[in-house]
């Protein structure tokens, strides 16, 4: 599933994942063994460069970051985390990676707007505001 990119692709890409986070969801992918989640997966790694996790940019959302978020159209800042799927509670405040507000976070940069489609299909815009934490920054390579 994951193939790696020539340096040209890489310099045009714009979102970084490390390659844990990769090997997870592509674990995740295969448990689930449905076309949908493997077609997510692909579309996320066609527009990604995959590095080391010690090389992550500390402005990137990873998964489990903590992130600040305006959503479009909201005055108050809202404080998510980015979680695998069996760790998701939308009222405690932790995203799956696989909805799709977690899908354009994941590998996003903080002071960066992003776009996604919520499931009635409207179209959302969220910017996010702050990584409060960053596993990788914290030399936390293993969460």
């Amino acid at each position: 599933m994951a193939k790696t990119k020539t340096a040209a692709q890489s310099r045009a890409a714009t979102l970084y994942l490390t390659e844990l986070d990769i090997t997870r969801l592509e674990g995740i992918a295969s448990r689930s063994g449905t076309a949908e989640l493997d077609e997510m997966l692909d579309a996320l790694l066609a527009r990604a460069v995959i590095v080391s996790p010690d090389a992550i940019p500390r402005d990137v959302v990873t998964m489990n970051s903590r992130v600040v978020c305006v959503l479009e159209g909201e005055a108050q800042p809202r404080d998510w985390t980015l979680v695998y799927p069996d760790n998701a509670d939308l009222a405690g405040g932790r995203l799956s990676v696989l909805s799709p507000i977690g899908q354009a976070l994941l590998g996003a940069r903080a002071g960066q707007s992003v776009d996604y489609r919520l499931p009635d299909g409207r179209a959302q815009r969220v910017t996010i505001m702050e990584i409060a934490f960053q596993p990788e920054a914290s030399g936390q390579y293993t969460l």
